[in-house]
C-alpha cells in the first residue's frame, strides 16, 4: 500500500468482477482507522449508479458482521467517515 491511501476491492459492473483499487480521496484519519483497525473496504457501484461502501474486519471470513453505506450525494472522503463511524458503533462496541 502506497502512502495516503487504502487498498480496497473494488466489484466492477456487471459480473462483479473484483480489482484491488488504491483509493487516495480519503482523510488519513480513515485510512489509519481501517488499517490500524484490520478492517477490509469494499466498494459496488450498483445497476441504479449509487455506491456502496462496505466493511468488515478480515478476521470474519464469513463476511456476516459486515457494515454498509450508501454513498448517496456524499463524496469520497464523507462515504468513508460515515463507514468510519458504523464501524466503530458495530466493532468496537
Amino acid at each position: 500500500m502506497m502512502k495516503d491511501t487504502l487498498t480496497v476491492r473494488y466489484y466492477a459492473r456487471p459480473n462483479g468482477h473484483m480489482h484491488e483499487i488504491e483509493m487516495s480521496n480519503i482523510y488519513q484519519e480513515e485510512i489509519d482507522f481501517f488499517t490500524k483497525n484490520d478492517i477490509v473496504v469494499s466498494l459496488e457501484e450498483l445497476t441504479t449508479g449509487d455506491v456502496v461502501a462496505y466493511a468488515c474486519p478480515r478476521s470474519d471470513v464469513s463476511e456476516e458482521s459486515e457494515v454498509m453505506v450508501f454513498a448517496g450525494k456524499r463524496n469520497c472522503q464523507e462515504t468513508m467517515k460515515a463507514l468510519r463511524e458504523e464501524c466503530e458503533k458495530e466493532f468496537l462496541q
